[in-house]
């Protein structure tokens, strides 16, 4: 087999983010060819892209006007996620700024007729989120919802007389509240007793709309909530739970995705009937944020796979026909790259634990391994292209990517078992891997890697620190390393949420910081290379530069980068080819020299 470089994997571009013109003749979405995500525009039949922005700076978000040939987008400036909205004019190429102030925000939609965007933002006082209207014709915006906590704007009803919004009070706890934009009245509709999640909001007409939730359920199901009787009704139930709703611009067909184990199902539906109807996409992989033209002859979404790059694909109605939009740039043949193995293993307390082995196709003896970590923790990992998995593949290590207690996509109960003060018992679960790694066969348990970002961080220094003879060696990407002074420091619109998670700075302290890494260093005994975002809101740098700082005093093999335009993570592509060489030169140091 030929060999590739770490450049040529991390060099291969991806897609995502898609939207289709108002008259249905085009695709905008987001490119990475520049090294950061900017707007492309393509023919929906097919044929070249057009770059439409050249920014620095990654973009977030860019959406259609549904009205018109105009396209909102958003983007910070240096991972600060403090996110400003622009209005970018196909026909003319000029670009207006909407946001002038430099606040946190968080877009949500474009009413129907392409008058009004709403967003959410912390402006007012830098902690509660509170939603805005602004006219997108005069630039005029309106304050319209300011009742504290995080809220944010989910969806205008098709006539534009409502907005619902969610206030959430937790990750696994929220409301909804009706907007009547007439009137600026709003009133609670999901008031609930326990811990519930409202999301997913799709309108019919203006007299209701679905939504998936948990509301005295384990997992995810399909609710309608009727205006007219203030009423809640449940639907739909599946085996796994509800992560995409869906209504056509008609309200004729109604899309319901299911998330199945990290595999993702579509189906279709009459809105007014529920009869599932006679479509069904001809597709190999998990289709992402799928959405329907106006006038619902194409179904444009984008498409993941741990084998395929990420690219925008569309369905023609008319004749079942299925089309890769994009050709994201990649020399490596498709060939080179290892799909998946859904796995499960025991933990401490019996639990079963989902996770997702990959083997590199050539492999002599037993196989050194990066036990790959996700963030979160109220995340989940699921199959999609990685480009450092699949270089690490091709250098003939293992991947383990695991969804250890704590994890979405596996009902309620699952996603809680790690709160506070059952933090360490997703820790474990990392040893009861280790246990099952060993009795494979093929795979080096002495040569174990743990590897993952933000709570993956904390997850890679807990396991270094708790389990010091499991790893062989660790890489902390924007990972907690105090939970006191994550908490402390973590911007303040944060704060609130992040507790409820981890634990409460003014009740339980000594747990927090029990189960913080930096107060075990002394058990470390293996090397650790860590990568921070000088910039990040999320886990401020201190995090890292205290880890390595102690390491350094106690004579640890520790190694840090930090990039100063960054925030949390590494957004831009000179900085990952920077970085990720480093890390495999670090990882084959002490795995295979």
């Amino acid at each position: 087999m030929a060999k590739y470089s770490i450049q040529d994997f991390l060099e291969i571009k991806g897609c995502g983010n898609a939207s289709i013109s108002p008259d249905g003749t085009n695709v905008s979405f987001l490119n990475n060819d520049t090294g950061t995500n900017q707007i492309y525009i393509i023919p929906i039949g097919g044929g070249e892209k057009e770059q439409l922005t050249d920014f620095k700076e990654s973009i977030f978000f860019q959406r259609f006007s549904p009205v018109e040939n105009k396209i909102i987008f958003g983007l910070d400036e240096g991972g600060n996620e403090r996110i400003k909205f622009y209005l970018l004019d196909i026909n003319t190429k000029k670009i207006k700024l909407l946001t002038e102030n430099d606040a946190t925000r968080r877009f949500g939609n474009i009413s129907k007729e392409g008058k009004f965007i709403s967003y959410s933002s912390n402006e007012r006082n830098g902690v509660d989120f509170d939603v805005y209207l602004m006219n997108i014709e005069t630039f005029e915006k309106e304050l319209i919802f300011s009742e504290g906590e995080w809220c944010d704007a989910l969806a205008f009803s098709p006539e534009g007389n409502y907005l619902v919004v969610s206030q959430a009070y937790s990750n696994i706890d929220n409301n909804l509240f009706l907007i009547d934009l007439n009137t600026k009245t709003f009133r609670n509709i999901t008031p609930h007793k326990g811990n519930a999640v409202y999301d997913q909001i799709a309108w019919v007409d203006e007299s209701g709309f679905y939504l998936a939730s948990d509301q005295d359920r384990e997992i995810k199901e399909l609710f309608f909530y009727d205006l007219n009787k203030n009423e809640l009704v449940r639907k739909l139930k599946y085996e796994w739970e509800i992560n995409f709703i869906g209504i056509n611009w008609k309200s004729s067909i109604l899309t319901i995705m299911t998330n199945e184990d990290g595999y993702f199902k579509l189906r279709f539906y009459n809105p007014k009937t529920l009869k599932i109807l006679d479509l069904v996409i001809p597709i190999e992989g998990n289709p992402v944020g799928p959405g329907f033209s106006k006038d619902d002859k194409y179904l444009v979404f984008f498409l993941q796979s741990s084998t395929k790059t990420q690219d925008v694909w569309v369905w023609n109605r008319e004749n079942n026909q299925i089309k890769k939009l994009t050709n994201s740039y990649c020399k490596i043949p498709e060939e080179v790259f290892v799909n998946e193995e859904l796995i499960r293993y025991k933990s401490f307390d019996g639990l079963e634990i989902p996770a997702y082995l990959y083997l590199p196709k050539e492999r002599k003896g037993k196989i050194p391994a990066i036990v790959y970590l996700h963030g979160g923790p109220e995340a989940q990992f699921y199959p999609a292209f990685v480009r450092i998995f699949q270089y690490f593949l091709h250098e003939g290590y293992a991947v383990i990517a695991p969804n250890v207690r704590g994890s979405t996509g596996y009902g309620k109960t699952y996603q809680s078992l790690d709160d506070r003060e059952k933090r360490l018992d997703s820790v474990k679960d990392l040893e009861w891997l280790h246990k099952a790694l060993e009795q494979r066969g093929d795979i080096d348990t002495s040569k174990l890697a743990l590897f993952g970002g933000s709570y993956g961080g904390y997850m890679v220094l807990a396991g270094l620190t708790f389990q010091p003879n499991l790893w062989a060696v660790g890489v902390d990407e924007v990972g907690i390393a105090n939970f006191i002074t994550f908490l402390e420091n973590t911007s303040a619109y944060r704060r609130k949420l992040r507790e409820a998670e981890y634990g409460y700075l003014d009740t339980q302290r000594k747990m927090l910081k029990e189960i913080s890494p930096l107060t075990h260093l002394n058990n470390v005994k293996s090397p650790l290379f860590i990568i921070h975002g000088k910039n990040d809101p999320r886990v401020p740098l201190i995090e890292a530069e205290q880890m390595y700082s102690k390491l350094k005093e106690l004579g640890r093999d520790v190694e840090l980068l930090v990039y100063d335009d960054e925030g949390h993570g590494l957004s831009k592509l000179k900085n990952r080819l920077d970085a990720y060489p480093k890390v495999v030169e670090f990882l084959n140091k002490h795995l295979k020299n």
